[in-house]
């Protein structure tokens, strides 16, 4: 997914999407170097190993509610 970003404001910047749409983004997380008008990639991935320990923590919280 590519976006531009439009504007920076504060410690976000605020990425306009080629699809439509924009996303607020922490400016620490952007490339070095980006400033307003810099094209952008944007990769989300699932991380399942992180999701399976969250699921795994939440089962062990249910169950100790349940006591």
């Amino acid at each position: 997914m590519q976006g531009v970003i439009d504007r920076i404001e504060e410690e976000v910047a605020v990425i306009q999407l080629r699809e439509g749409g924009e996303v607020i983004f922490p400016l620490d997380q952007l490339p070095e170097g980006s400033s307003e008008g810099s094209v952008v990639e944007i990769v989300i991935k699932s991380d399942e190993k992180a999701t399976s320990q969250r699921r795994e923590a939440i089962r062990r919280r249910q169950e100790q509610l349940k006591k």
